[in-house]
């Protein structure tokens, strides 16, 4: 992703484009784990930019919650070109170069005062309104799980009493899973609870139980199919914990799920884990059977990746030795059967669309309507929901 050019910032003219922002709607759901790690960061008081930990979260959900959702963008470009004409000389150019920012999708938004702003200020609302938002359904199914172990119910009742109640039922399944997992009965029974209810939060659950060897070998693979059929719910949460680089062992599963997934950043992921951890030895075979992952990958230009990584003075000896061992073994295409979609391809669409809209914008803003008009036209012909051609088309 490239680097905006730095500019000197302008505090009167951030409190403006900070205000055009201000009540935008982020969609932030309640069971988004950032949110808990925002909490929890509020109770021990290191809610400020100066703590690292806390940066990182909101940077974090910057990239997930804004950067990636077109939509999102195209409405925060739309709130910017409705408050133009009502600007002074001093704010248009700092309101023009976040608005170059937030159309361009190769560039990221975190370092963008505005929306640093104003994406903060959201996240410390939707806390509040979360908290609020706690009913007594948590109670309830943990008195159903207690009865259940007190032997006043079948688990055939308690499971479809938690299934009912839905999400508020995954903290107490959770912990039944955790408090039980030498119990083959109850571990497969809240596994199954988890796996049919479809949420961020019993994705994280099942994502935690599959992170390391905790389970017998067959619920391992329960969970993970479980797992599997919910992505990407689990995707935000495995991303941000991987680049901490914290494990003491490699969690294998969920590369793998990354893999299975077709997730188009899982290369980078498992290359990077072999840079981070080569030069310990207590991790290569671990990385060795990492690697071998990547014969499953479709990645257009992973090969060139490696090579790069190969070459680089920056590659470490011992991260060398395992990728140029893998590099001997013949790379041979894949073929998915079961893929619906080449993700890689989508990207390249997505990254061909936003060039010509960009072009049409860039008509739109000297004035040239009737061109840019047309511009937009043979865009939505190619994409026809494409949420910033809509977004302009509406303005002309």
């Amino acid at each position: 992703m490239r680097k905006p050019k730095k500019s000197v910032p302008n505090p009167e003219s951030a409190d403006t484009l900070s205000f055009a922002l201000a009540d935008l709607d982020y969609r932030v759901d309640c069971d988004d784990f950032l949110l808990y790690e925002l909490g929890r960061l509020i109770e021990e008081d290191r809610a400020s930019f100066d703590d690292e930990e806390f940066r990182r979260v909101i940077d974090e959900g910057i990239r997930e919650h804004i950067e990636t959702p077109l939509e999102l963008r195209a409405e925060m470009a739309l709130r910017l070109r409705q408050i133009d004409p009502g600007m002074d000389d001093r704010t248009r150019p700092a309101a023009a170069r976040v608005l170059h920012i937030i159309e361009d999708i190769e560039l990221p938004l975190r370092d963008v005062e505005p929306v640093l702003r104003s994406y903060t200020a959201y996240l410390f609302r939707k806390l509040e309104e979360c908290v609020e938002e706690k009913t007594d359904l948590e109670d309830e199914a943990r008195n159903w799980i207690e009865r259940w172990r007190r032997g006043e119910v079948l688990r055939e009742e308690m499971s479809m009493r938690l299934k009912r109640i839905g999400q508020p039922a995954v903290g107490p399944v959770a912990d039944l899973l955790f408090d039980s997992l030498d119990d083959r009965m109850t571990a497969e029974t809240a596994l199954a609870i988890l796996g049919s209810t479809r949420s961020s939060v019993s994705a994280r659950v099942l994502a935690h139980a599959i992170s390391e060897p905790m389970l017998e070998e067959d619920l391992e693979m329960t969970a993970y199919a479980f797992l599997r059929a919910m992505w990407p719910l689990p995707r935000h949460y495995i991303f941000y914990f991987l680049k901490l680089h914290t494990h003491e062992d490699i969690p294998f599963r969920w590369f793998q799920l990354l893999m299975d997934s077709e997730e188009p950043a899982a290369a980078d992921r498992i290359l990077e884990e072999v840079v981070v951890h080569a030069e310990n030895p207590d991790f290569r075979e671990d990385l060795l059977a990492l690697v071998e992952l990547l014969r499953q990958s479709r990645d257009p230009n992973l090969e060139e990746k490696m090579m790069e990584m190969v070459n680089s003075p920056k590659t470490s000896r011992p991260a060398r030795e395992i990728i140029e061992e893998f590099l001997k073994k013949s790379m041979r295409p894949v073929v998915r059967t079961d893929a619906v979609a080449n993700p890689w391809e989508n990207l390249g669409r997505l990254r061909a669309a936003n060039k010509k809209y960009r072009a049409a914008a860039k008509l739109f803003d000297s004035g040239r309507k009737a061109e840019s008009l047309r511009k937009l036209n043979e865009l939505l012909e190619e994409e026809p929901r494409y949420p910033f051609a809509v977004m302009l088309k509406g303005l002309i």
